[in-house]
């Protein structure tokens, strides 16, 4: 799938009049200033690939002009043609050809890769960055996915406060074996998909903790472990499922983990590696190209590591977004660039 173009008014600091951007099918860069509104312009195409916001729906209303709904809207084209729109309150309103339609089914339809800044520790970050990349590639492929995960983390603070209170938490037990080993066994799924199409060179991937059932059973097994409870008890929070997982990236020839082996430039390259394999593990299974959006991806990358990542994302033939205070790119000439001043 492709923007055409799309429209932001009353958007975060697009205050002023309605304003079109015209996108190029290929790569597209979003050029300008620290606070002039690269990041905010990507966030109004993460709302129209169903995504929300990067931080609070209420945030993305403009700051000057509060009182009226934030709006956004776009065309695109590919393996369908349709229109997008947005309008933002305290919450978000999704329209597909002027037709109401859900997060998760706009996903399906527009399905894209986000990658922000801070993403940048997938490789040596904490244990949550890992599973966020995998709960958003999840979600795409497995249309549930995202509403047994929230589902899953009320369980998971519904057994929380029955063990602050000194209360059973086994009312809890049969949802959260439910859902918690659902959700260990999709992304365990897509791990082993990813390693059909990823070009792991020296890495391997894999779900941890590994088990040899299926993630109900697992659940189940260890709460029937009275040490376990006990502990659980101890800790007054669950030690166990989804909220625990890793997603282990090691180097083959010696097991050593890729946080500790590779260089940062290295690493940005690894992740940029991962995404495009994602991006075709999702052309796999739904048959439609993703849309790939990136904040700040070449940051930290030298003149070779940003050629190479050039060529990687033009090789894809998929529609990319970037943004970067200047031109990453600039001995290539034809690139689509919007440029953002301080006061969009």
């Amino acid at each position: 799938m492709k923007f055409n173009y799309s429209v932001v008014k009353n958007f975060r600091n697009f205050s002023g009049p309605e304003l079109k951007f015209e996108w190029d099918p290929g790569i597209n860069l979003i050029l300008g200033p620290n606070g002039s509104g690269k990041t905010n312009l990507l966030e109004s195409l993460s709302v129209l690939c169903g995504w929300g916001s990067f931080t609070r729906t209420q945030n993305l209303i403009s700051w000057e002009n509060p009182e009226f709904n934030a709006l956004t809207f776009a065309e695109f084209s590919g393996e369908e043609k349709f229109n997008v729109s947005a309008s933002i309150s305290s919450r978000i309103s999704l329209r597909i050809n002027d037709k109401a339609i859900s997060f998760t089914d706009l996903r399906l339809s527009v399905p894209s890769i986000i990658f922000l800044t801070g993403e940048i520790n997938l490789i040596d970050g904490a244990p949550s960055v890992r599973r966020l990349f995998m709960d958003r590639l999840c979600s795409i492929l497995f249309a549930p996915y995202a509403k047994k995960l929230s589902d899953f983390k009320y369980v998971m603070r519904s057994r929380t406060a029955l063990l602050r209170q000194d209360k059973s938490p086994e009312p809890t037990a049969k949802l959260f074996c439910d859902l918690g080993g659902w959700l260990m066994d999709r992304r365990r799924e897509v791990t082993e998909l990813l390693k059909t199409v990823v070009n792991q060179n020296n890495f391997n991937l894999e779900f941890l903790p590994a088990i040899n059932i299926n993630g109900e059973r697992f659940l189940k097994n260890i709460l029937k472990d009275k040490k376990y409870l006990e502990r659980e008890r101890g800790a007054m929070r669950p030690l166990v499922g989804p909220n625990y997982e890793e997603l282990s990236i090691t180097l083959r020839d010696n097991g050593r983990p890729a946080s500790e082996a590779l260089s940062r430039g290295q690493k940005r390259r690894l992740i940029l590696n991962l995404i495009i394999n994602s991006g075709k593990l999702i052309k796999l299974r739904l048959r439609r190209n993703p849309i790939l959006l990136f904040d700040d991806l070449t940051a930290e990358l030298d003149k070779e590591g940003r050629e190479w990542s050039y060529q990687k994302l033009l090789e894809t033939g998929w529609q990319v977004f970037l943004t970067a205070p200047e031109n990453p790119f600039e001995n290539h000439l034809g690139i689509r660039s919007v440029f953002l001043t301080h006061n969009p």
